[in-house]
C-alpha cells in the first residue's frame, strides 16, 4: 500500500514530493551499496555442444538482427545498432557515435534507457544517450517506427528503447558472471569489461564495469585522424529483493565518466563528461482483476560536460564550453497480458549551456549559449490488441502529453532581450499521438500489416533557446526561435512477412508526410559570432516535408549450422519545394554469413551503400562516393570444467578502403584495416 500511496502523490505532480522521493533513493541505493560486499554475475549466450555444460542469459532477445549480432562478443553497441532496421548512426568522432531513425534525428526520435528519459548536455551532440549503455550491461534494444514508438513519449521519427541486464534470481548461490577484454590495431585500443552477479531467496544483485582506451585512429591508406583517441569508464549497479512471491523492488545505478575524448569533425574534444543516472522500480503482479501487474518507476539522471579546446593549436581563442543537463521523473506502467497496457509518466527537464571566451589581450567574454531552461512533460499513453478473428487483430497507440518550456530568469533570458523576446514566457504544446495497425495472417507462414497513424513533437531547446550556436556541418552560428510550432506527420507503412520454416524474410514500406517541419534558413543583416562562421541562421516551419522509404530483412539457415541473415534501408526525403533534406543517408545493404563447427564459428560480413547524390548544399552536405566493406570474424570455445573460455579474432575493413559515411560530420573518413582480439571468459 505504501507504493500505491506514493503513486498517488506523483499523480498529483507534486514536484516536491517527487524531489523528496528520488532523494529517498538515491540514499537507500548507496547504502544498501555500502552494505553489500559481495559482487554480482551475469551469463551470456554461447552455442557449445557438450553435456554437462549449462550456460544461459536472462535477455530477451526482442529483435533477430540484436540476437544475432550480440552473441558475438566483437559486436560494440554501436555495432548492432548501425545494423537494425530503419537505423544509422552520425558520426563525429571514433566514440559517441548518434543514433537516428531512417531520416529523424535528436527530438524527432526518443532514446531511452530501461523507459526513463534523459537529454544530453552538450549542444553539439558529442552524448548521446546510447553511449550510456556497453555490451557488458546490455540485454536488449528495440526499435519501434514513427507514430507506433509513441508509447514513451511523444515522437515522430519513432524508438529506440534499449534494456539494461538486470539481477536474476537464481536456483543456486553460486556467484557468475564474465570477463571480456579486446585490443585493437587501427587505434591501439584496449577495452576490458568483467560483470558479476550472485542470488539468494530474497536479494540478487549484479554488478558490471567497463574500461576503455584508444588512441587517434587509422583510416583506409595508413591515413591518421587526429583528435580521434578516447579513454571512459562505466559502471552498473543493480539490486533486487523479492518482497513477495509477487513483487520485486529493484534499485539501479549507471555511471559513465569519459575524458580527452576527440571529436576531429568539430572544432572541439571533450575533456570530462559524467553521467550519473539512479532508479528504483517497483513491481508487482496481481492474482485477479483486469490488469495482471504494474511497474512504478523513479528515476533522476544528472549529466556534465566540458568541451575542450587547449588540444588544438588552431584554434583563433580558447574558450571554456560546459554544458549541464538534470531530469528527475517518473513513470507508472498497468499491464493486461499482451493485449492492453497503460502508461502514466512526468519528467521535468533542466539544461543549460555556458561559453567562457579568453581573447588575447581583450576582456573575458561570458555568454550562455543554451539559456537556463527547463521543460515539464506530463503524459499518458496506451496500447489495446484488439482480436477480430482467429487470424486477424487491430493494435491501437495513443498517447497524450501535456508540454511547458520556458527560460530561468537570469543572465541566459537578458542576452535575448536584443531580439526584443522574453524567453522567459512558458511555452505550453499540447501532443497528440496515434497509431492503429490491422494484422492479417494470410495463412500460418504469411502476414501482412497496415498501419496509419499520426504523432506530433515539439521543438528541442536548441531549436528553441539556443544562442549563437555553432554547426560544424554548414558552418553557420544559430539562435533558436521562441516561436516554433509543433511538428504534425501524417504516417502510413506497410508490412509483407512469410515466415518459412529455414527463411524468413519481411518488406516494409513507409510515407511519412511531416506538417509544420521545422528547417533552418539565413538571417539577412545579422553577424556571427564564432570566428569562421559564414553566416547566421535561425528556424521556421515550412508547409510540409516528406520522408519515404523502405526496409527489406532476411534470414536463412542455407544449411546445417550455416546461417545468413540481410538487410537492407532506404530513405528518400525531400521539403514541399523539392529541395533535399540534409543528412539523409543513401540505399545501404549489410549482410552477414555465419558458419559453426563444434566450437568454432566462422562470420563473413558485407556492407555496401550507394553514392549518395541527392544533397543540400545549404546545410553543407556533400556528396558521397559509393563504398563496399569487408569483415571477417572468428572464435573458438574452449571449456574448463564447467567454465568456457572464448577467444575471437577478427579483421575489419579487409581491404583497407578509404571511405565514409554520409552521416559523417566533416566528411572525416572510418576506420581503415582494424585487427581486433578478444578474450571472453564465462565462469
Amino acid at each position: 500500500m505504501e507504493h500505491y500511496s506514493a503513486a498517488i502523490s506523483i499523480l498529483k505532480l507534486h514536484c516536491k514530493i517527487i524531489r523528496g522521493l528520488s532523494i529517498l533513493c538515491f540514499v537507500l541505493f548507496v547504502q544498501l551499496n555500502l552494505r553489500s560486499q559481495t559482487p554480482s554475475g551475469d551469463s551470456t549466450v554461447i552455442s557449445v555442444q557438450l553435456q554437462e555444460v549449462c550456460i544461459n542469459d536472462s535477455a530477451e532477445l526482442i529483435d533477430e538482427v540484436f540476437s544475432f549480432y550480440k552473441t558475438n562478443k566483437l559486436a560494440s553497441t554501436e555495432d548492432i545498432l548501425a545494423r537494425m532496421q530503419g537505423v544509422n548512426l552520425i558520426k563525429r568522432g571514433a566514440f559517441g557515435l548518434e543514433p537516428i531513425v531512417r531520416n529523424y534525428s535528436n527530438g524527432q526520435t526518443n532514446v531511452t534507457i530501461d523507459g526513463m528519459r534523459m537529454y544530453g548536455a552538450c549542444t553539439d551532440k558529442m552524448d548521446p544517450v546510447s553511449i550510456y549503455v556497453e555490451p557488458a550491461n546490455l540485454k536488449a534494444i528495440q526499435v519501434a517506427h514513427g507514430a507506433a514508438g509513441a508509447l514513451e513519449g511523444s515522437t515522430i521519427g519513432g524508438q529506440i528503447s534499449m534494456k539494461l541486464k538486470e539481477p536474476t534470481f537464481e536456483c543456486h548461490t553460486k556467484m557468475n558472471g564474465q570477463f571480456a577484454q579486446s585490443f585493437l590495431t587501427v587505434n591501439d585500443a584496449y577495452n576490458a569489461s568483467l560483470a558479476l552477479q550472485q542470488s539468494s531467496k530474497k536479494i540478487a544483485y549484479r554488478l558490471s564495469g567497463t574500461y576503455r582506451k584508444a588512441n587517434d585512429y587509422l583510416a583506409g591508406d595508413h591515413m591518421k585522424v587526429p583528435h580521434s583517441g578516447y579513454e571512459k569508464y562505466n559502471v552498473n549497479a543493480a539490486l533486487s529483493f523479492k518482497l513477495s512471491e509477487r513483487q520485486i523492488l529493484k534499485l539501479d545505478y549507471l555511471g559513465d565518466w569519459g575524458k580527452n575524448i576527440g571529436f576531429p569533425a568539430l572544432p572541439m574534444d571533450v575533456g570530462s563528461a559524467v553521467a550519473q543516472i539512479f532508479s528504483v522500480t517497483h513491481q508487482i503482479q496481481f492474482k485477479k482483476g483486469f490488469f495482471t501487474n504494474n511497474e512504478l518507476k523513479i528515476y533522476f539522471n544528472d549529466i556534465f560536460h566540458q568541451m575542450d579546446d587547449t588540444k588544438r593549436p588552431e584554434s583563433p581563442m580558447h574558450m571554456d564550453m560546459p554544458g549541464w543537463s538534470r531530469t528527475i521523473g517518473f513513470y507508472n506502467e498497468l499491464k493486461s497480458d499482451s493485449r492492453f497496457k497503460l502508461r502514466l509518466d512526468y519528467h521535468q527537464a533542466y539544461t543549460r549551456a555556458d561559453m567562457t571566451m579568453y581573447p588575447v589581450g581583450e576582456p573575458i567574454m561570458y555568454m550562455q549559449t543554451l539559456p537556463e531552461n527547463n521543460l515539464h512533460d506530463l503524459g499518458l499513453a496506451a496500447t489495446y490488441v484488439l482480436k477480430i478473428k482467429s487470424r486477424q487483430q487491430i493494435v491501437m497507440n495513443g498517447r497524450l502529453d501535456l508540454y511547458s518550456q520556458s527560460a530561468v530568469e537570469g543572465v541566459g533570458s537578458q542576452q535575448w532581450k536584443v531580439y526584443a523576446t522574453d524567453v522567459t514566457l512558458a511555452k505550453n504544446d499540447v501532443l497528440k499521438n496515434l497509431n492503429v495497425t490491422y494484422v492479417q495472417m494470410l495463412n500460418t507462414k504469411t502476414s501482412t500489416q497496415l498501419s496509419l497513424g499520426y504523432s506530433e513533437r515539439v521543438s528541442t531547446s536548441n531549436e528553441r533557446y539556443g544562442f549563437y550556436l555553432y554547426n560544424r556541418q554548414d558552418q553557420y552560428d544559430y539562435v533558436g526561435n521562441l516561436n516554433l510550432r509543433p511538428e504534425q506527420s501524417l504516417q502510413s507503412e506497410f508490412l509483407f512477412k512469410q515466415d518459412f520454416k529455414k527463411f524468413q524474410y519481411s518488406v516494409n514500406l513507409f510515407y511519412h508526410h511531416i506538417n509544420n517541419y521545422i528547417y533552418s534558413y539565413r538571417l539577412e543583416g545579422y553577424s556571427q559570432m564564432t570566428i569562421g562562421a559564414k553566416g547566421l541562421k535561425t528556424y521556421e516551419n515550412i508547409q510540409y516535408a516528406v520522408n519515404t522509404g523502405f526496409e527489406i530483412s532476411a534470414k536463412a539457415e542455407i544449411m546445417e549450422n550455416l546461417t545468413y541473415i540481410a538487410g537492407v534501408k532506404y530513405v528518400f526525403a525531400y521539403t514541399y519545394t523539392g529541395t533535399p533534406l540534409p543528412l539523409v543517408p543513401p540505399l545501404k545493404l549489410q549482410h552477414a554469413l555465419r558458419y559453426n563447427l563444434g566450437l568454432y564459428q566462422f562470420q563473413l560480413e558485407h556492407d555496401y551503400a550507394m553514392a549518395q547524390n541527392r544533397i543540400n548544399p545549404d546545410y553543407g552536405d556533400v556528396a558521397t562516393p559509393s563504398f563496399n566493406l569487408f569483415n571477417f570474424r572468428a572464435s573458438r570455445n574452449f571449456v574448463i570444467k564447467s567454465k568456457i573460455l572464448q577467444v575471437a579474432l577478427a579483421c575489419e575493413n579487409i581491404f583497407d578502403a578509404y571511405y565514409r559515411e554520409h552521416l559523417d560530420i566533416g566528411q572525416v573518413p572510418r576506420f581503415g584495416r582494424n585487427f581486433l582480439i578478444n578474450v571472453n571468459f564465462v565462469f
